[in-house]
């Protein structure tokens, strides 16, 4: 199984680059956030051809969340059960009746001195409370998406112009840290513990890939289950290199 998470930043203004991907029939299961429309006004129809099955959790203008599936989808889940929330940043389900994926678009937060930026760490404190019953299930459960965190100094191209931004900050990577600490595998760092990755280049500024001018904001968490399976993770910047680009790369995850 073929899994590829993406932040698309509006599926309607990227929506020929996202069918090329469907196109390519690379992924078996793909977890898109940021998909700017409300559930109703999803674009289903022009989806049809590629035999996908879809769950959409989504919201005008701001967030919203997917999961395509080339397998059955059941057991859906809308919005972080133990947070009620107006925004669209959280959908889980079980595809194929084996493997439990939650895809999440958590929130950004802005500056550290933002009124955002509660909302934020609040938000994530109530995710590590409801992903915990999960670290040690029998089940694969497989955490995807845009964290909207850089865990480490080296996720950041350019520490010094992070020093107050929200994904920089201290209290969130210690949100991030923790989960890591109990258990949940950071898929591509376990497989790559020496690179530099990053799956964000901002559209701002000439050659920001070429000068390597990014982020890590998007991952793979495991639980132990989910772990053992573990085939490959890989950054996939197509998405990013398209004629009409997201401004995210994809993450791949493949499992054995």
């Amino acid at each position: 199984m073929k899994i590829l998470t993406l932040n698309i930043n509006s599926i309607r203004a990227h929506i020929e680059s996202f069918m090329d991907i469907l196109r390519s029939g690379e992924y078996d299961v793909i977890m898109v956030q940021e998909l700017k429309v409300e559930t109703a006004n999803f674009p289903h129809t022009v989806f049809d051809e590629f035999g996908y099955n879809i769950k959409v959790f989504g919201q005008k203008s701001w967030n919203g969340v997917a999961i395509f599936s080339k397998y059955s989808i059941e057991d859906t889940v809308m919005g972080l059960p133990t947070y009620p929330d107006v925004n669209a940043r959280f959908i889980e389900c079980v595809v194929d009746g084996r493997v439990r994926l939650i895809n999440t678009y958590m929130p950004n937060g802005d500056t550290v001195e933002s009124a955002k930026f509660p909302y934020k760490l609040e938000w994530m404190r109530e995710f590590t409370k409801y992903i915990e019953q999960y670290l040690n299930s029998p089940e694969p459960v497989i955490i995807g998406g845009d964290f909207n965190v850089a865990i480490e100094d080296r996720d950041v191209w350019a520490p010094r112009n992070y020093v107050g931004i929200a994904i920089a900050a201290p209290e969130a990577r210690e949100i991030m840290n923790q989960w890591l600490n109990t258990g949940w595998v950071d898929a591509w760092r376990a497989l790559h513990p020496d690179d530099i990755g990053y799956t964000w280049y901002g559209y701002r500024g000439r050659d920001t890939i070429a000068n390597k001018q990014g982020l890590r904001l998007d991952y793979f968490l495991c639980n132990k289950v989910a772990t053992e399976m573990i085939k490959n993770c890989e950054i996939d910047m197509s998405p990013r290199l398209a004629d009409k680009p997201t401004d995210h790369c994809g993450l791949m995850l493949e499992l054995k």
